[in-house]
């Protein structure tokens, strides 16, 4: 998402303001559809949930394909914005010409042929992701000097400069992220936040409710990797519990998280365009808020109607079962009787009774030293025993 505001938003910003879009709306725009593409695959976090959630099986290919139905809304929703917002500042509207999408296609070659290289590599099996990403630096690279003439080998290391800075103030504000989420778990602060929602007697629809809010405010305090890591193991059992599709839970978390990029005072990609843009922390916020809100209503729309995301992976890939609303109560397996809360969540985690918190790596380190003295006190024993 941060790289996505930075390919995209530094090209884009001069060209929406000159045309008339205001700057607040534009920084606001570049900032929020940059992270609508963890959305569309390929997905990190997509590929990391499954691995995340040992609630169920997740195949990584459907999640992939319910991604599209919630990106392509939240994108419509913000093309929606874009065409109040032209005519509120009143941005020239030009006629389209075959003519002129021919030159700029011309024009545009190399650029356009870019994703599709880095793409068809990839996916055809020709590049893993850490070579596509030194291939793409390559290419730029002499496509830009060789062919368009735009740099200078003169200009390479300025940019290479700039590109450092840039990564290194991203690496700072994440290695704090990282520090912080220590400290949440050493306070076992993720674990009393589910043991609360736990308190109340919900539904499934209320659950939904809660756990967006959670998520939320979690966004604001801990980067989308640190969060899944912490809060997938503690809720998938209870949205298993409630009925709730696993694949449709994962969407519903990654837009959560999604909108965390623009939340401070953890927010990437705020500081990402203050950087960019050369402005105030306040006034990339500022610009952000319209698309938070348009991203939350989009959120209330992907959580209630399963539809838009478990529905367009079973058009994409083969529909396995009915796609359901959501429950309008807790699954109960047993007789027609409700299962309580607790009985749910004890059977959807095997028969813990409490949700398993995750380890600090001080107590991971403790536990392997515990291991290590076990295995030498056994090995001593089997020496006395042989002698």
């Amino acid at each position: 998402s941060p790289a996505t505001v930075v390919a995209i938003g530094g090209m884009l910003a001069p060209t929406l303001i000159k045309q008339g879009y205001s700057e607040r709306f534009t920084h606001g725009l570049l900032m929020s559809a940059g992270s609508l593409g963890i959305l569309i695959p390929p997905s990190i976090p997509m590929i990391i949930y499954p691995i995340v959630n040992q609630q169920a099986f997740i195949e990584v290919e459907r999640l992939f394909a319910a991604g599209f139905g919630p990106g392509f809304l939240l994108g419509g929703i913000f093309a929606a914005l874009c065409v109040i917002q032209g005519i509120r500042d009143k941005a020239p509207v030009e006629r389209f010409e075959l003519a002129r999408l021919k030159t700029a296609t011309a024009e545009g070659f190399w650029a356009l042929l870019f994703p599709i290289t880095i793409l068809g590599g990839i996916y055809g099996g020709i590049l893993t992701a850490v070579e596509a990403s030194a291939f793409s630096v390559v290419y730029a690279l002499l496509v830009e000097v060789f062919i368009h003439r735009a740099l200078t080998w003169k200009d390479v290391p300025a940019i290479i400069k700039d590109t450092t800075l840039l990564l290194g103030s991203l690496l700072v504000i994440m290695v704090a992220a990282y520090a912080f989420t220590e400290y949440l778990n050493a306070e076992q602060i993720p674990a009393e936040l589910t043991a609360w929602i736990q308190s109340f007697d919900l539904g499934p629809v209320g659950f939904l409710l809660i756990v967006n809010v959670l998520l939320l405010f979690v966004g604001m305090a801990m980067d989308i990797m640190s969060a899944m890591f912490v809060f997938v193991p503690l809720l998938a059992p209870m949205a298993a519990a409630f009925g709730i599709d696993p694949v449709h839970f994962g969407i519903i978390f990654i837009v959560n998280l999604e909108i965390g990029y623009l939340t401070p005072p953890v927010g990437l990609n705020l500081f990402v365009g203050s950087n960019l843009f050369e402005r105030s922390i306040g006034h990339v916020i500022k610009s952000v808020l319209p698309f938070i809100a348009a991203m939350v209503i989009g959120l209330g729309v992907v959580s209630y109607v399963p539809a838009i995301s478990i529905g367009v992976a079973d058009v994409i890939l083969g529909a396995e079962k009915p796609v359901e609303a959501v429950p309008d109560a807790p699954v109960a397996p047993r007789g027609d009787a409700p299962m309580t809360l607790e009985e749910m969540m004890r059977e959807a985690e095997g028969g813990a009774a409490e949700p398993k918190r995750v380890q600090t790596l001080e107590e991971m380190m403790r536990e392997a030293e515990m291991l290590d003295v076990a295995d030498d006190t056994a090995a001593d024993d089997d020496d006395t025993a042989d002698e």
